[in-house]
């Protein structure tokens, strides 16, 4: 009996300690999603419709880009929270100077490939020039410095000093495009803006790191286990990300640059659900990889994160449904009315997504990689749905909608047991719960 109200007791500080760190996250992300917005809506408005659907269509490689290594992040994160939960310090020191090393040789590499094949990715996006192309390579060789740092903050668990650089990063990126922007920059302005929030980013992660590993001796480790996860873990990072924004740029290749920014638009309104919802996933992960190091049980966070973010969705789902005008209005103006029939139901599938998040970091953080089936499935059929069907940006949406809705229920069968749904009843787990208090 006694060991039981010791477990009981453990999870309740568990729980607390994800609402507590979730908390964290959600101030920092609140401001990030703020200033964010601030940055969009301002160059909605100073771009205007047209120039604003070639910055949301490049933007959409952005986001491909810094997910693509924030899956370093998540990596980092993972085993920096394993030799922390070990007290091996010197581990994760060489961890962070390890990586940094090899990112700079094969960083160096990937991006002259990639400034190479900018010519084929402006054609294909209908674009005149490949200058924006070209910083956003930048932007994503800058973001593999600073996610490495940020993975390492993450598995340590400090969360404040995580927040802190996000924000200064996003406060760089909204003042500094303003600025650029309404001197002549344009595209080319707000997207520098994004460069220069990077490297900020980078100076903020390396205080604390410098000073944790500063009496720290390093210890190399044998990096085959790391090297095994970064195939699934990076496949299933970049995945989610895949879903919501080779939309966009299928837009840019298929309809006009106006329907692109209209689209463009509706997305980032949608996307508030995402980042609004989205704030345990950032402190579940360390926790959960924590208590895995150590044997303990995890299923237990997967159901409060996924009750806590479902409820949250759905109050900004309610509000897309009752005052649609109201918010595109208000986010940016009369100029942008036609995307009111579509937010509401775009709202709706990134509430979904937001709930679908909180299953890959659970599935990534307990290793459990068949999910990345459902979700290769779930890309093959969002793009051939928009290749097909592309006749209004409605059609777009309504495919959106129905690939989350698939991904939902594909990962709500296939962590069925984590859930508690394997015929053991919710009731029954919450009265066997109140038995070990």
């Amino acid at each position: 009996m006694k060991k039981k109200n010791r477990r009981g007791m453990k999870e309740r500080r568990n729980q607390y300690d994800l609402i507590k760190s979730g908390t964290i996250f959600f101030i920092g992300a609140m401001l990030v999603a703020i200033l964010n917005y601030l940055y969009h809506l301002f160059m909605g408005r100073m771009l205007g419709p047209i120039e604003y659907g070639v910055l949301g269509s490049v933007f959409a490689l952005v986001y491909i880009a810094t997910t693509a290594t924030g899956a370093f992040n998540l990596i980092i994160s993972k085993f920096t929270a394993e030799f922390h939960g070990k007290e091996q310090q010197g581990q994760i020191k060489y961890l962070v100077t390890h990586g940094l090393k090899k990112t700079l040789i094969y960083g160096v590499i990937l991006l002259a490939v990639y400034i190479l094949l900018t010519p084929i990715i402006a054609n294909f996006m209908n674009l005149k020039t490949t200058s924006g192309l070209i910083i956003v390579g930048v932007i994503a060789f800058v973001c593999v410095f600073s996610t490495i740092l940020t993975g390492a903050l993450n598995g340590f668990q400090k969360f404040i000093w995580q927040n802190t650089s996000s924000v200064l990063n996003a406060i760089v990126k909204f003042s500094l495009a303003v600025v650029l922007v309404m001197i002549g920059f344009g595209v080319n302005g707000a997207l520098l803006a994004v460069l220069a929030g990077a490297c900020l980013g980078i100076l903020v992660c390396s205080v604390p790191l410098n000073k944790t590993f500063q009496h720290i001796k390093t210890k190399p480790f044998n990096p085959k286990k790391f090297y095994s996860h970064i195939v699934p873990i990076f496949v299933g990072f970049i995945l989610p990300i895949l879903i919501i924004t080779l939309d966009q740029i299928l837009v840019k290749h298929f309809m006009s640059s106006a329907d692109a920014g209209f689209y463009a638009a509706a997305g980032m309104i949608a996307k508030t659900i995402w980042f609004g919802s989205g704030f345990l996933v950032g402190p579940l992960f360390p926790m959960i990889v924590n208590l895995k190091t150590k044997n303990k049980p995890t299923s237990y966070l997967l159901r409060h994160a996924t009750v806590y973010t479902a409820i949250i969705a759905s109050l900004g789902i309610i509000c897309f449904f009752v005052i649609p005008t109201f918010i595109v209005n208000i986010l940016y103006g009369s100029e942008y009315l036609e995307i009111v029939p579509l937010i509401g139901l775009f709202g709706v599938a990134l509430g979904f997504y937001s709930v679908n998040n909180v299953f890959v970091i659970y599935n990534l953080a307990t290793e459990k990689y068949r999910f990345i089936i459902i979700w290769i499935l779930a890309l093959i059929i969002e793009i051939t749905g928009i290749i097909m069907f592309h006749n209004s940006l409605l059609d777009i949406v309504k495919i959106v909608f129905a690939t989350n809705l698939f991904i939902l229920i594909s990962m709500i069968i296939l962590n069925k047991n984590d859930l508690g749904l394997n015929g053991l009843n919710w009731k029954e787990k919450r009265s066997d719960r109140g038995m070990n208090v």
